[in-house]
């Protein structure tokens, strides 16, 4: 491909990115597109001996975007795979320089038994860092095991293997790390430490020391894909740096682009870091009116291939790794388990990961993560995070996770959907969902309410917050949802009962909405925020449009005015909260709210009318829950227990806060 006159003029490659009309060099030169006005230069064909000379030169050790040469697979290894003695890359798995690592299952094309005893068979060369490694000669070219575990193995491969097959087919326009620097430069060591600073504290997907070791050195030593992402989201927090302020900010759309192309074309060369740049790409905000849900969800379901690929539904806690590397895979696996839960809560679709069957990761402990209160810096400048409270934010978001993902298989996965039908089967199923989520709720640590706010720190405790309640909100819908679709009656008082909890629900996620606080929204949010708005915004409307009494769809109608009106005061201080207005507003916010709501005549006979002339129900309903007997015909001792943990789930308030000043809610429902 010809190069435009910019990177003639420059020496460099020139690199265009698909449906882009300039190369990266023009757009970080703020051009519109490349021009070709200079004649091509005139081919000059390269003597023998310098050609000979080009292909024997030793790569320039930038890492996978590195030159190729025509050593052989086993020389490569040999001098180039490991990191000085003193690294602290020494003996990683998932992070060679200069090889891949793949997982071999027990029941694929390779025979586990028929392994183990090729490997016994074989002459174990232990490298100098103690690595237990097996080459075996086949056909097509030589093959390295490296086994971790007694009946764990993975397959090395070099790079320079699958550059070449992917060059030989020019089916590869591979994106170099040099390409990925010059769209920031000079600011990119400032956005590595505000990335360090805001972000990694309550996502700590990353190895910080690991990073900075390589990045010091030189950037090259950073994988294309993984520093385009740590810079593409850390550009989010430009203002925060008083240097960055000065500048014009750079062109982050040519950068999102760039780090895109370059994580796919590092799939075919998988590493953790591979992983971490996807996950990083996925925590950014979607656009409201192209939210693209098919590549996401399918993104993050090739990330979940890539993860098993990598061995990171296991165990490591035996393997012959790093210690640190064992955390790292560990914090790496339960960032995947989030990612699927809270994308399927939000699109709507299946976890795509079997917890019961195909997953032995352990809990994550305090020892789990790479830093601790010891490594908080101390700096003057404002919109820090704590490390340890990011710590324990995390730690807790993937305890939310594994409910959530619990709730989404046992009451929407399309064998549920087609057979737990009625009110009773789905409290079965509530009830012990409801209970664990009210026992986080009660255990949550003091440093994760939204009221532990230090002065010039930012506060990610919000999107916890907003997590459980979407998570509830999601339980409660699906009990809404059989009541109002029952094919056999159902007892007025019982359906009395449960919206007096869930109109008690509702105020309650609406005040949460009102609490949020700057030091909350300008926070790191991770990728679920304005899904799960929208889902309380869906479940007020919900309320609304199944109403049962006239007072109580005007109650629901001025909750949702003050829901939208939280949000818009809000919306320019985080961009969930304009994708959650745009996504709600698009979805029929507007009917939801506003229309009149057809009360079912059933239900009016069971009322009367007060003095006032507003409807009241003959029934008590203290007496629903008096000595665990009901008399409802859904009633038993197990239900009645049932309404307990509901009742305690929906009567669910920020802890600490008083509410008395909210005088847009006409009065509490009785």
């Amino acid at each position: 491909m010809r190069a435009c006159d910019v990177c003639r003029k420059k020496k460099q490659r020139c690199v265009t990115l698909y449906g882009s009309s300039s190369c990266l060099t023009c757009q970080a030169a703020g051009l519109s597109s490349c021009t070709f006005l200079q004649p091509p230069p005139p081919k000059r064909r390269a003597a023998a001996a310098n050609t000979k000379e080009f292909t024997a030169r030793k790569p320039r050790g930038r890492g996978p975007s590195e030159e190729l040469s025509s050593v052989s697979p086993k020389s490569t290894l040999d001098q180039e795979l490991d990191y000085p003695k003193e690294s602290i890359l020494t003996k990683t798995l998932g992070l060679e320089k200069g090889r891949f690592s793949e997982l071999i299952g027990p029941g694929g094309e390779h025979d586990s038994y028929l392994l183990q005893t090729t490997h016994a068979r074989s002459r174990v060369r232990p490298s100098g860092d103690g690595d237990n490694m097996t080459t075996s000669s086949g056909m097509l070219s030589p093959m390295t095991m490296r086994r971790v575990h007694e009946n764990v193995f993975f397959q090395m491969t070099p790079d320079v293997e699958v550059s070449q097959n992917l060059r030989k087919g020019d089916i590869w326009d591979e994106v170099s790390v040099d390409d990925v620097e010059s769209l920031v430069r000079p600011h990119g060591a400032t956005l590595v430490k505000l990335y360090f600073r805001i972000v990694h504290p309550s996502f700590p997907i990353l190895h910080k020391n690991v990073f900075i070791e390589k990045y010091n050195r030189t950037y090259r030593e950073i994988t294309a894909h993984l520093l385009a992402a740590v810079y593409a989201l850390a550009v989010c927090w430009w203002s925060y740096d008083p240097d960055l302020l000065l500048q014009e900010k750079i062109n982050e759309a040519a950068l999102v682009r760039i780090a895109h192309h370059a994580v796919q074309d590092a799939m075919h060369r998988p590493r953790l870091n591979t992983i971490q740049a996807g996950l990083l790409l996925l925590q950014r905000h979607r656009n409201p009116l192209f939210m693209d849900n098919s590549w996401m969800w399918s993104f993050t379901s090739s990330l979940l291939g890539l993860g098993q690929h990598l061995g990171l539904h296991l165990d490591c806690s035996n393997w012959d790794i790093p210690e640190w590397e064992k955390g790292l895979r560990k914090r790496l696996a339960w960032a995947l388990y989030i990612q699927d839960s809270f994308s399927a809560l939000v699109l709507g679709r299946p976890c795509l990961i079997s917890e019961a069957a195909d997953w032995i990761v352990k809990p994550l402990e305090s020892t789990d993560f790479s830093e601790g209160a010891g490594d908080e810096e101390v700096s003057d400048q404002i919109g820090s995070v704590s490390i340890e409270n990011g710590k324990v934010l995390f730690m807790e978001l993937v305890s939310l996770s594994r409910v959530t993902a619990r709730m989404l298989r046992e009451l929407y996965s399309v064998r549920s959907l087609a057979e737990v039908l009625e009110p009773q089967q789905v409290l079965a199923i509530a009830k012990p969902l409801g209970t664990d989520l009210a026992q986080m709720l009660k255990n949550l640590p003091e440093v994760l309410s939204l009221e532990n706010i230090e002065p010039g720190k930012l506060c990610v405790n919000g999107f916890l917050h907003l997590a459980l309640h979407a998570t509830t909100a999601a339980l409660h819908r699906r009990l809404l949802w059989a009541i109002q679709q029952s094919k056999s009656e159902v007892d007025p008082q019982f359906v009395q009962f449960i919206r007096r909890m869930l109109r008690t629900r509702a105020i309650s996620l609406v005040k949460f909405m009102s609490y949020l606080r700057p030091e909350h929204m300008e926070a790191f949010w991770f990728f679920a925020a304005g899904g799960c708005a929208t889902i309380l915004g869906g479940f007020l409307g919900l309320l609304r449009a199944t109403s049962v009494t006239l007072e109580e769809s005007e109650d629901l109608q001025n909750l949702m005015k003050e829901f939208e009106w939280q949000l818009r005061m809000k919306a320019k201080m985080s961009e969930w909260v304009s994708y959650t207005l745009t996504r709600l507003r698009a979805l029929g916010w507007d009917d939801w709210k506003n229309s009149k709501v057809a009360l079912p005549e059933p239900f009016l006979n069971t009322l009367s009318v007060d003095g006032n002339g507003n409807a009241e129900t003959f029934v008590d309903l203290s007496l629903v829950l008096e000595d665990d007997v009901a008399s409802s015909p859904l009633s038993n001792q197990s239900l009645s227990s049932a309404f307990i943990d509901l009742d305690n789930l929906m009567l669910w308030t920020i802890p600490g806060l008083n509410y008395s000043g909210y005088d847009f809610i006409p009065s509490e429902p009785t």
